[in-house]
Formats: C-alpha cells, structure tokens, sequence
C-alpha cells in the first residue's frame, strides 16, 4: 500500500510534464515544415467540408458575385457585383460558377489555405513567440472560418495582403506593390494599408523603395479595375453610404468580431498582460513591426467604423491583432484567450431579443447558444427555405397573374436558384445604381419576350416603376423585408398604393419560421 501510494505522485508528475511538454511542442511548432502543414491543411479543409454545399454564403452579396459571374458567361457582359466593384474576384468566380457553389467556394477554401501558409510564414520570419499556437488560432477563428468558406472576396484579399507584407520582408519593394495592387483587385478597400506599409519602409530605412512599391500598386490597381472604368469611370467609387446607429455597430462588433465570450476573452488577457503591455509605447518607437501592427489595426478599425455594414470587414485585422497578443500575452494567457475565441464559435452568449437597440432586455434575455459557426449553418438554411418558399408560393395559383413581386433581401439568392427556371435581366440601365443586376434586377418566367410575363420579380421598386407596373394591369406583391426596404430608400409603403404582402412562414429571410429570432 505504502509502495504503490509513492508511486502514486511519481506518475501524477510523469503526466503533468508530458502534458507541458506537449503544449511546449505545440506552442513552438513550426508549421511551415511540408509534413506538418500538410496535416494542418488537411485538417482546415476537412472542417469546413460541412459548408460547401449550402449556398454561396450568408451575405447576399456573395449571392451577387454569383450572379455577376453567371451573367458574365450567359451574356458575355460585365456588371459589377456591387460598387466600387470586385473584378478579380468576379472573374475568378466566373470560371468556376458553372459547377456550383461547391467549386466556388472551394476556390475560397484553397486560397485561404495560401493565406494560412503566409500567415504562418510570417510568424517565423518575425520571429513572433508562441507561433504554433497562433497558427492554429488563426486557422480556426470563427469569423475567418465563415469567410474562408464562402463565395466572397475577403479572404482572398487578406492572403494578397498577406504576401505583399513578406515580400517586404524579403525587400522585394515591387513585388509587394504588385500583390497589394491584386489585393485591391479582390477588394478596394486593401489600398488602406498601402500607408501602412509606407510606414513600415520608412521605419526600417528602406524609404527608396516607396515609389516602385506604390507604383506598382497603383498601376496594377489600375488595370485590375479596367473592365469597371471603362463603364463607369470615377463614378465606380460609388458605394452604399447608408449610416449604421452606434448600438447597432456595439452589436456587430461584440457578438460577431469574435463572439461575446471571445471578446471576453481578449479583454481579459490583455488585463492579465498590463505589465508586458507597458512596454508598448516605447516599442512602437523602436520596433518597426509592432508599429506596423499596430497601425494595421488602427486604419482598419477606422475604415471599418466608417462604413460598419459588415463585421467581416475586419478580417483583415486578425493576422495583425494576433501577432501583437503573442507579444504581449504570455503563452498560458494566449492558449487559454485563442481557445475560448475558437471554442465561441460553437458555443456563446446570445441575446435573441435585442433586435430594436441595446435595452434591458439585450441583457435580460442573454443566455447560451449557439456560436457564429452553428448560427451561420442555420442562416444558411433559414435563407434558402425562404428562397424555396417564395418561389413556391409565387407559383401557386393564389397569387394572381400577370404579377410583380419584390423579394427585397432574397432577391440574388432566389435568381441563382431558380437560374434555369428564368430569364435574369436588368430593369433598365443605371450606372449609379450600386447593383444594376440586383438592385435594378429583373427576373422572369421564359415569358419575358411577351408583353406581359406572368410573374416578374424584382429587388425593389422606385415609385414611378411600381406605378408603371400597377397601371399596366400587374397585381404587385411584396415580402416583409421589401416592404420594408422600399420605405427606407424609396420611401413610400407598397401596401399603401394597392401592393399584397405575401403570406410567407417568416418575415426575415435568415429567421427561421414564425418572427421568433435565431440563437445569435
């Protein structure tokens, strides 16, 4: 008894070690060896296997790029997505959109797989502590899962840029130019950091590389861009400027950035980091990269604070953001703030009855739920029984023919649905529009060659069209959600002007049925 009691701790003390010896392994691994990325890589395409066959993504404007791509090969005609425009990413989704969305959003799996070489690549070349649990943060961080597996561009801006600040690494100035230009041609919004970068070449005196660098950028901005000036000129920096109430930006940014226990989380680390942190202001004086860090976040929090339509507008944050919490943070500290942002993903703290500003009630209702990852599979699915249901309901012998019926929200889903079903067309030329082939989309039965289609769908409607339409003997219906819209940037009521609302199961195309809310 007295044997086996010592031997007892013996083990206990065995396994702790073995088990700080693994976390000590992990925590240095380097996963830009072939073997081991290979298995890391294997491991990122595999969990996000479950998402490729359920749409092109939650945003509509992953449903717009699809459009886009579509109508490019059926018509042999450009129309932005979206303003200011997303070329590149445009025409590589045109060549795989004829397969599905499997095979687009592959193409997002696989370049974000690029992206999480770069990223590990960089850890090493900065020599950043912790790297190897910073890499699989990385790889599994909620908001990057979801935007690594849809039909969107920013991942693939995010990768560009990504590249562009290695090449500077490697005083590669024209190179990084280059990348940073393709970056933009993923997504304008990538020259923000061209400053950046300024700063960094001036900081590490390699101001003579500025100029090839930014020339290189713009130029290759210019051409990547050349398809959208040739229609619309400087007007292409049109954009939608709609202005977002503050509580709905605190909503956005704590539930969606990296879920509400994730940025608990963070909070929390970098208290239990104030007295690594004190170190920061002197570092950024004399530390090129952590100034560069730092200053990345700035410009894109700024940038996003702007214009905070969509949370995923900070993706490009991330690599930047974890770079200076493994500087800071130590490696109990950062294991446990990238676990729980991981683990948010699943699991999380939701307020499903804050959806009228921030009350008592957005606290009262808090509860457990489901993560951004579970919430973002339910959108999904939520999304397209309303596009399924629509189409069916339009159909029915209930609705009365010839009818108009805007779809608002689901408009780009409901199209690329039912592509083979329809005749996808444009209401009328419009450059200022921001989406001639959503926001002036028009869509009907193989009748739209006849005077009067049997049923024609539409985003929204101006006043004067829906009067056109009415007085042409059309009976017009509408959704919730256009109803809705139409007031907001029409500004009149369809229902007010003879306009049926559709009886459909749910007034929100990403809720499920009934009004109740989803988990998030």
């Amino acid at each position: 008894m007295e044997a086996t009691e010592a031997l007892a701790p013996t083990s206990t003390s065995k396994c702790t070690i073995s088990v700080r010896q693994l976390f000590d392994q992990l925590a240095d691994l380097d996963f830009t060896a072939p073997l081991t990325f290979a298995g890391l890589a294997i491991a990122y395409i595999a969990s996000r296997a479950y998402w490729l066959d359920l749409g092109y993504g939650t945003d509509p404007d992953a449903w717009r790029v699809a459009l886009t791509a579509d109508y490019l090969w059926e018509h042999g005609e450009y129309l932005p997505s979206r303003l200011p425009g997303y070329p590149l990413h445009e025409l590589v989704t045109a060549a795989a959109v004829q397969q599905g969305w499997i095979w687009t959003n592959l193409s997002t799996v696989f370049i974000s797989v690029v992206g999480l070489y770069l990223f590990a690549l960089l850890a090493k070349k900065l020599d950043v502590p912790h790297r190897g649990i910073l890499t699989l943060g990385f790889a599994f961080a909620p908001l990057l899962w979801v935007n690594s597996v849809m039909t969107m561009d920013y991942m693939w801006a995010l990768t560009f840029v990504l590249g562009t600040y290695l090449a500077l690494l490697n005083k590669q100035a024209s190179l990084a130019g280059f990348l940073l230009g393709i970056a933009a041609g993923f997504r304008l919004t990538s020259l923000f950091m061209l400053p950046v970068f300024w700063l960094l070449l001036w900081r590490t005196d390699e101001r003579n590389q500025i100029r090839p660098m930014t020339v290189a950028c713009l130029a290759t901005t210019l051409v990547a861009y050349t398809l959208v000036l040739m229609d619309y000129g400087l007007n292409f920096l049109n954009f939608y400027d709609e202005k977002v109430h503050y509580e709905e930006f605190i909503k956005r940014l704590g539930k969606d950035g990296l879920g509400i226990i994730g940025g608990l989380a963070v909070i929390v680390g970098g208290l239990l980091s104030l007295p690594r942190l004190r170190s920061l202001p002197s570092d950024l004086l004399r530390d090129p990269h952590v100034l560069t860090w730092a200053a990345a976040i700035v410009v894109l929090f700024y940038t996003y604070g702007r214009l905070p339509h969509e949370i995923a507008y900070l993706v490009p944050v991330f690599p930047f953001g974890f770079f200076l919490m493994a500087r800071y943070m130590s490696r109990a500290v950062l294991v446990g703030t990238l676990a729980v942002i991981v683990l948010a993903g699943f699991v999380d703290v939701t307020t499903p009855d804050d959806t009228v500003g921030i009350t008592t009630e957005t606290f009262s209702s808090a509860r457990i739920g489901k993560g951004m990852l579970l919430s973002d599979i339910e959108t999904l699915r939520n999304q397209m029984a309303f596009a399924h249901e629509l189409r069916a309901l339009t159909e029915d012998d209930a609705v009365r023919k010839p009818a108009v019926v805007s779809v608002g929200f689901i408009y780009p889903e409901l199209v690329m649905l039912y592509k083979d079903e329809l005749d996808i067309r444009i209401l009328e030329e419009d450059l200022t529009a921001i989406s001639q082939l959503s926001d002036k989309g028009h869509a009907c039965d193989p009748s739209c060659t006849r005077t009067t289609p049997q049923i024609e769908y539409v985003w929204l409607l101006e006043f004067d069209q829906f009067q056109t339409y009415e007085q042409g003997g059309r009976t017009m219906y509408y959704t919730t959600d256009a109803g809705r819209s139409t007031y907001g940037v029409y500004e009149y009521r369809p229902g007010y002007f003879g306009a049926l609302e559709l009886p459909l199961s749910r007034d929100n195309p990403s809720l499920g049925e009934g009004t109740a809310s989803t988990e998030r």
